[in-house]
């Protein structure tokens, strides 16, 4: 029996409140920590350790003291960059730690005549062979998957690819269902139809890499990339994506839990048996406000009656407020109720008021619907038109509108927060 951890999505450095950047670090230190009473052979790293490519090196230095527990512990580490690992540049601190010995990054491959792809494998001493393809920005990885070869694999040993990406359509039914675990099984798994590993919230994301692209043979497909927990059947063996190790946004805080999958391969039946770990490294408290037809003073009085009665003492406060407002939202005075919940001891306070508007919006009706940038300009013109010095405010916004404020790659969120503000200050004059 060949025992691993399967893990991905750490995106350590992608939070800016340093209180999450920390929780984020102490749920990696408990899995490492669970790794190691577990015993296991090895770990699967499925991409996205950092989130970026060039991390800050306070956060390098404290992966690395974690991933040398491993190493003194004789536990091999197997690595593909993600998506967030890897820039344009091809710089990454990946590579940089592969070369001071702290894992190995299973993600190389050769290609040969005509652009064809040859994966390379790595033979672990627990009689595993284990291949993987790296995660890119925008997809590019889809020419990798296009044109891999052929392989041949040794059917004596546990055979593992590892991928980071989206897949569209993973299934031909007749050939998995048969094997497809039960969803009575998926414990606060993501439910889903087993033609597809898309879950609801990315059915919108379209991707490139087909089923028919994914190698066949193997006994193990280790995914990363999405963001919740999927088991799933391909080619006859399991797939599955462990979900984030800590969640990366909003959504992932209210829906997800920090977790990673501890599996154990059987060479007598060749099945691999897939049990979830989830690590507890904080309480949340969700608090859904709906604030509809209300004015200003009328809706801060509600949230803050709501809120009163809820203990929200050393917990991440996950506070989403919702509906039309009569009059301007910036009268609620959101910061004074968000000041009130820190005072209240609040471990962290998160808001969301995407969904959160006024009644006091014009409606304005366009003409010309041919493509965005005129439709853009009708509305500026005819938003515009009743002030005084219409032309020229116009003309400002139009030249607001044609900056590009894009980030730089490797370029760090207060250099580019800087460089934004003095671009648009000179554009304001």
């Amino acid at each position: 029996m060949i025992k691993f951890a399967h893990l991905a999505d750490l995106h350590l450095g992608g939070w800016r409140e340093k209180k999450l950047t920390q929780l984020n670090f102490i749920t990696f230190k408990l899995s490492i920590e669970k790794i190691i009473q577990e015993k296991v052979d090895f770990v699967l790293f499925a991409g996205d350790i950092f989130n970026t490519a060039i991390p800050p090196i306070e956060l390098v230095e404290i992966v690395v003291k974690e991933l040398m527990k491993l190493k003194e512990n004789h536990i091999p580490l197997y690595v593909i960059g993600g998506s967030h690992d890897y820039s344009n540049s091809g710089k990454s601190f990946i590579s940089l730690l592969e070369a001071a010995g702290l894992f190995i990054d299973v993600s190389k491959y050769e290609t040969i005549d005509k652009n064809k792809v040859n994966l390379k494998f790595h033979k672990d001493k627990s009689k595993t062979n284990i291949s993987g393809i790296l995660g890119k920005k925008n997809g590019l990885d889809k020419n990798i998957y296009a044109n891999l070869n052929s392989h041949n694999l040794n059917p004596e040993y546990f055979n593992i690819f590892m991928f980071h990406c989206t897949l569209n359509d993973i299934f031909d039914k007749p050939n998995c269902l048969s094997n497809a675990p039960s969803k009575s099984n998926l414990d606060n798994s993501q439910l889903i139809d087993f033609d597809t590993v898309k879950p609801d919230f990315m059915k919108n994301v379209n991707s490139e890499i087909k089923s028919n692209m994914l190698p066949t043979g193997f006994d193990y497909y280790a995914g990363g990339h999405i963001h919740t927990h999927i088991e799933a059947v391909y080619d006859k063996k399991p797939l599955s994506y462990p979900g984030p190790l800590f969640p990366n946004n909003f959504r992932e805080l209210i829906n997800e839990k920090p977790s990673f999958n501890l599996c154990e391969f059987e060479f007598s039946t060749r099945e691999t048996k897939i049990k979830r770990i989830f690590l507890k490294t904080y309480e949340k408290e969700y608090i859904k406000i709906e604030i509809d037809n209300l004015n200003p003073i009328q809706a801060q009085s509600k949230i803050q009656e709501e809120i009163e009665n809820i203990n929200v003492e050393g917990k991440i406060i996950l506070l989403e407020i919702s509906g039309v407002v009569d009059g301007k939202i910036s009268d609620i005075n959101i910061n004074k109720i968000i000041s009130n919940l820190y005072n209240n001891e609040s471990y962290c306070v998160l808001k969301n008021t995407y969904k959160l508007t006024t009644n006091q919006i014009e409606k304005i009706e366009i003409s010309n619907i041919n493509n965005i940038s005129e439709i853009e300009n009708e509305i500026i013109e005819k938003n515009l038109e009743k002030n005084e010095n219409y032309l020229d405010e116009i003309k400002l916004t139009k030249k607001l509108l044609s900056l590009d404020l894009s980030k730089i790659d490797e370029e760090k969120n207060q250099e580019y927060e800087n460089r934004i503000k003095e671009v648009i200050s000179k554009t304001l004059n």
